[in-house]
């Protein structure tokens, strides 16, 4: 088979994998403190006599760092974060980490995320707001006070790799990596990062992409369409 084919193939199926991750960022347009993901293409060279053959690696992924817009809600539980760390929460499966600070308070009155995973304390303690308590304040340190009592410090914590950090579902990450207090990261009250993926950008990758699919797709069936020719041509010239 021509090596052209094989090279339109494996770019055919890089341009899927980056439709899909597109998607997904897509998708996840209004998830709060969503981080969109990219995909990092490289090429490479196979030299088969005197020529040379440019092929597509399988692309890694990496997540866009840029801090998401701020959204006010005056919601006393929302918390952004100015700066790179993460809050971190207690799951089922350990402790996980995130930037979507839309918390509230369950029945116990611990601070909890949407999904019910308590939101832990620098100490890694669960901070808990005393019963009839009137108004909740948090400083830029992360100091939680009710009604002008400290309860606790909302734990912000720091990466050394923080592309190392793996996703789990939109707005979870865990680390093999131990954290590390972030001393510069500061916490909004009254706040939700926004997701920082770019819907009008997206929109345009999508349509660029299925542009390529396309003329890819179309490729690979004209080499098709020639070899087969030529395959005819030389068995009936044998045939002859």
């Amino acid at each position: 088979m021509d090596a052209s084919i094989y090279i339109a193939t494996s770019l055919q199926a890089n341009l899927f994998r980056d439709m899909d991750v597109t998607a997904n960022n897509i998708a996840n347009l209004n998830t709060a403190g969503y981080q969109a993901e990219k995909l990092s293409f490289n090429q490479y060279l196979e030299e088969d006599g005197e020529t040379k053959d440019a092929y597509a690696n399988e692309p890694s992924s990496y997540r866009d760092l840029t801090p998401g817009a701020m959204q006010y809600t005056n919601n006393s539980l929302d918390f952004a974060i100015s700066g790179n760390a993460y809050f971190q929460v207690q799951t089922p499966l350990g402790v996980r980490y995130t930037r979507a600070g839309g918390f509230q308070l369950n029945e116990q009155g611990s601070i909890v995320t949407t999904d019910g995973y308590p939101v832990l304390g620098a100490d890694g303690s669960e901070i808990t707001v005393p019963e009839g308590t009137k108004e909740v304040v948090v400083n830029g340190i992360g100091q939680v006070g009710a009604d002008g009592q400290t309860i606790g410090q909302i734990g912000l914590m720091s990466f050394r790799n923080e592309q190392g950090l793996q996703r789990l579902g939109n707005s979870l990450y865990t680390s093999s990596e131990a954290p590390e207090p972030s001393e510069s990261a500061r916490v909004v009250q009254g706040a939700i990062e926004s997701s920082n993926v770019n819907g009008v950008t997206e929109l345009v990758r999508v349509m660029n992409l299925t542009r390529a699919v396309t003329n890819s797709s179309k490729f690979i069936d004209t080499m098709y369409n020639l070899e087969r020719k030529t395959s005819d041509a030389y068995t009936n010239s044998q045939a002859a």
